[in-house]
């Protein structure tokens, strides 16, 4: 009967440890080099990873949540995290940290789109924070600060952005250069070229946003013969050129500028 019943107990043992093993996010730690497919949590900083990208977030099925801890590649190269297919998802659930830093692209959103990236902070990166080039993708509440080149580029379509950060970047805050993309309620400052910059882009919208202290411009248009722009309800002081400025030939035709707080603009046209 003993001989038995250690048999069941083996086996009930046997049958918990294979359940474990299969739980998404706690059978295997999230390293260097993983393409993730399920639900993860990362439990460690990774740091110094050699491999590009260092993390692949595949959709549907796959999310990572930072946890509030750091990722970092290993020398100004390559990208930190790459979210692929459609609708991956990267979050951060904690205040503080979640920092993807030391890539050459902190994060890139590719793919067919429709990605959400939640309170994830990229730092320090070689050529960009983040870098859109899928369409439908919403970013909230992410701080792009004190990398080397752009905060963030945005190549893609139909992206939204909402209260993110882009300050103290070697080159802009936030470079727009896809359709119908929208800005909302966002920072750019103290950064070396324009804060928000639409550049070959059309039926996009600048609502609600501050730019300040920037060394060229605070909100900027560039010269593509853009049309249906809209930028309304920003407030945009103390950048070092103009605040407001519309590059276009006349200025103000593709782009609608409206109730906006400023103090300099390159046109009597941009109210």
């Amino acid at each position: 009967m003993k001989a038995i019943l250690n048999i069941k107990t083996s086996i009930i043992a046997a049958a918990s440890c294979c359940c474990l093993i299969s739980a998404p996010g706690i059978a295997l730690a999230v390293s260097c080099g993983d393409i993730i497919s399920t639900a993860e949590v990362l439990d460690a900083d990774i740091s110094n990873c050699a491999i590009s990208p260092a993390i692949t977030i595949m959709g549907p099925t796959g999310s990572l949540d930072l946890n509030g801890f750091s990722l970092s590649c290993d020398g100004l190269a390559g990208t930190g995290i790459l979210l692929e297919g459609t609708a991956a998802v990267l979050t951060n659930s904690q205040i503080s940290s979640g920092i993807i830093t030391s890539c050459d692209i902190g994060i890139s959103v590719e793919g067919s789109g429709l990605h959400n990236i939640i309170g994830v902070t990229t730092q320090e990166n070689g050529s960009l924070g983040m870098s859109v080039s899928s369409s439908r993708n919403i970013v909230s509440g992410s701080i792009n600060d004190f990398n080397f080149g752009n905060g963030i580029i945005v190549l893609g379509d139909w992206n939204s952005f909402f209260e993110v950060s882009a300050t103290s970047n070697g080159e802009g805050g936030i470079i727009i250069s896809g359709d119908n993309n929208q800005v909302s309620q966002s920072t750019a400052r103290n950064n070396t070229f324009s804060g928000i910059a639409i550049q070959d882009a059309n039926y996009t919208s600048i609502l609600l946003n501050t730019t300040s202290s920037n060394n060229e411009y605070g909100i900027s248009v560039s010269n593509f013969g853009q049309v249906g722009n809209l930028i309304t309800g920003n407030t945009a002081e103390s950048n070092d050129i103009d605040d407001l400025f519309d590059d276009n030939t006349p200025a103000c035709v593709g782009t609608t500028w409206y109730g906006n707080i400023f103090s300099s603009s390159n046109d009597a046209c941009i109210n």
